[in-house]
């Protein structure tokens, strides 16, 4: 196995894009306080690629291990737990912040309601 550090990938987004990620990660209170410099927020954000949702999927399940951070880019989610709706996601908005901080169970659901495209960062990344 060889040593080196490990390639962060990059993703390409357009400048619209990129203000919504950061615009996202800004309003986040969690995200916040990590006071990332430009430099460190401009790699996060480069190394986050998108993912697709169907109506009906579920993209966090309450319970398990999380690893990723995610920004809803479009499309409507829905937020349980223990099966009692607790609210929605829309565009713009971070979600599953703390599996990035902390190894932690996820503690709730996250169903999409209508397609959604949201970007994802890897913990390992961060």
């Amino acid at each position: 196995s060889n040593s080196e550090p490990a390639e962060i990938p990059i993703f390409n987004k357009d400048f619209r894009t990129k203000s919504l990620l950061k615009e996202a990660m800004n309003d986040n209170d969690f995200l916040k306080h990590l006071d990332l410099d430009s430099g460190q927020m401009k790699e996060i954000i480069d190394a986050m690629y998108p993912q697709q949702f169907s109506p009906g999927s579920w993209i966090i399940k309450e319970g398990d291990v999380g690893s990723h951070l995610y920004v809803a880019a479009n499309g409507e989610l829905e937020v349980f737990k223990e099966d009692k709706l607790l609210g929605r996601i829309l565009a713009c908005k971070a979600f599953g912040e703390l599996a990035i901080l902390y190894n932690c169970k996820r503690t709730a659901s996250i169903k999409a309601v209508t397609e959604v495209k949201v970007w994802v960062l890897d913990r390992r990344v961060y």
